[in-house]
């Protein structure tokens, strides 16, 4: 039942992200990757980037993030009266709407702070590539870091998250998701 209410709440999200923000006059795009302390594994994510309102002190954005990232599993199969073990991947894919707050110093670094909602898609893969299961669940984030921003529309950011991770079912209770520390390193061009 609760992902019945995941697609329209993201779509509202996503819809008002969109419309407030001013993507073509203050919009940029970010790419980057980081590291996630639990389960230990590198992950990428690419932002599109919106300015609601900016002054010379402060700059309030919204962005829409697609963050995805790949763990190994060990998948298990009764049958009959024995166990079959099997080698497979994990994949997830974030996609948030977040909100962030600038704080602009008397040069070119700034800090930033903010967070965001939406939906963690999960896949189980065995080791020929075919999908075995799926879920989808609730997932937020907390963020804050350090920019740099450089001439002609480039930025650079280094950072700290906090993803929240909603429990998801694959293969009935054979893994869980914990909520993780995560570090990452982007670059940026505004338009």
């Amino acid at each position: 039942m609760k992902k019945i209410f995941l697609i329209p709440l993201l779509s509202s999200l996503i819809f008002t992200a969109s419309s407030s923000a001013q993507f073509f006059n203050g919009g940029g795009v970010m790419i980057g990757g980081g590291y996630l302390d639990d389960p230990g594994e590198v992950y990428a994510f690419g932002q599109l980037r919106g300015t609601v309102y900016e002054d010379d002190s402060f700059k309030h954005s919204i962005f829409l993030e697609i963050l995805g990232h790949q763990d190994d599993a060990t998948l298990e199969f009764d049958f009959g009266g024995g166990t079959f073990f099997e080698n497979g991947d994990i994949n997830f894919i974030n996609i948030t709407a977040n909100y962030e707050l600038e704080v602009k110093f008397n040069n070119p670094i700034s800090f930033y702070i903010g967070g965001g909602a939406g939906v963690e898609i999960v896949s189980l893969d065995d080791r020929f590539d075919f999908s075995i299961d799926n879920d989808a669940n609730f997932t937020a984030q907390a963020f804050a870091g350090f920019r740099a921003n450089f001439y002609h529309g480039m930025t650079a950011q280094l950072g700290v998250r906090y993803l929240f991770r909603e429990n998801f079912r694959l293969l009935g209770d054979q893994f869980e998701t914990n909520d993780s520390w995560a570090y990452d390193l982007s670059v940026g061009w505004k338009f």
